[in-house]
């Protein structure tokens, strides 16, 4: 007990200090993170409805649509400057200083953007120290780190655009929604159809469409038109609640971010029975909708409500009391890289502390688990599994 009382005196002295102060008492023990990508060009469908459709294309010219900026190769580099810096020595220590493939595993949906993001990300973690340093000049400072991806028609992490059952359900939710929390943009539905020549009555899901628009083009260095800055707030507003869409039922949920949370839950089991597990440190480079649908499935109280930043990461971290013994989890969220500091969240049922009983966890959650194999069949797709 003597030890345990010295180790909460060293607590409150470190929690002045640096932005990551490790417990004493609380040594983590596996760590799940889902990020966005960094800034990107727009994709087809923006590009659709944007007034500057020349502009774009000889911006974009060289990387195509829907590929990392210049500004969003800096963003994922300092994604992983924060996950070197948190998870690393220096922080909780969950991944060492040089790159050691049984301590991380690194997935990427197949598009560009999120592959050239875990790549920028891994440079920033994993600068090569002499024993893997492999030549002269880029020898020294970069390496390479090794990612999966599968194909996009195949991939739970894409959901959103692969599982028929997950398509029918946002058809219902658009209907349901265009009747009633999107009454309320009547105005400014009016206006984008006259300006856009799209019907957003038909498809709110547009209103985020327009705004990940603006956001594109304001990273490209493009201004947005006049007619839409003084509309920016409702625009804003209208866009959070088209990305709601995609959590509007229990279901929806389950298939976004269901398996994420079951591949979590057995990792985090197998090292409360004593199990070794290898890969302690998994990251999934994806996009707003996994982060999101990661939030939903475990509880998240009263998280980040509007649309994810680019470079934004939310984090399942599993800590083992030194002093108890007992396992913890604590939900964390980096709102953008390299301009914030991550925050540590609430679930559901552990309102009181950050850091949730892992028996409680676990017990709120289950209802949302999802085997790999099971989202396969519900969303009736083929794979080799």
């Amino acid at each position: 007990m003597l030890w345990c009382a010295l180790l909460l005196t060293l607590q409150i002295h470190l929690m002045s200090g640096s932005p990551v102060s490790p417990d004493p008492d609380r040594e983590m023990v596996l760590a799940f993170v889902v990020n966005r990508h960094g800034e990107r060009t727009p994709d087809a469908d923006e590009l659709s409805l944007s007034d500057q459709q020349e502009k774009l294309k000889n911006l974009t010219h060289i990387e195509g649509l829907e590929a990392l900026t210049n500004t969003g190769k800096q963003r994922s580099f300092r994604l992983g400057e924060f996950i070197k810096q948190r998870y690393g020595i220096e922080g909780y220590g969950l991944l060492s200083s040089i790159y050691r493939q049984d301590e991380i595993a690194l997935r990427s949906t197949d598009k560009n953007r999120t592959q050239m993001t875990a790549l920028m990300a891994m440079a920033a973690l994993y600068p090569p120290k002499v024993e893997q340093q492999w030549g002269e000049g880029l020898g020294k400072i970069w390496q390479p780190v090794p990612y999966t991806a599968v194909p996009l028609s195949q991939d739970y992490l894409r959901y959103y655009s692969n599982c028929k059952r997950f398509k029918e359900l946002m058809a219902m939710a658009k209907e349901e929604s265009v009747h009633q929390e999107f009454v309320q943009f009547r105005d400014l539905v009016t206006i984008v159809k006259k300006e856009t020549g799209r019907n957003f009555t038909e498809d709110p899901l547009l209103f985020e469409t327009l705004f990940d628009l603006f956001r594109s083009q304001v990273s490209l260095g493009l201004d947005i038109p006049e007619w839409a800055k003084p509309l920016l707030p409702k625009l804003g507003e209208a866009a959070r609640l088209a990305y709601r869409l995609y959590f509007r039922y229990d279901e929806m949920k389950r298939l976004g971010g269901g398996v994420i949370l079951n591949d979590f839950v057995k990792a985090a089991s197998d090292i409360v029975a004593g199990k070794q597990v290898q890969k302690r440190f998994r990251m999934y480079s994806a996009h707003d909708f996994n982060i999101g649908a990661l939030m939903e499935v475990t509880k998240v109280l009263r998280h980040e409500q509007s649309l994810p930043e680019y470079g934004a990461l939310f984090g399942l971290e599993m800590y083992r009391s030194k002093c108890t013994g007992e396992f913890t989890v604590l939900p964390i969220y980096l709102a953008k890289a390299g301009e914030s500091t991550a925050q540590n969240l609430h679930f559901t049922g552990c309102e009181a502390n950050s850091h949730c009983d892992w028996s409680r966890f676990q017990n709120n959650t289950k209802e949302y688990l999802l085997s790999e194999r099971e989202f396969y069949n519900i969303c009736n797709i083929r794979t080799e599994l």
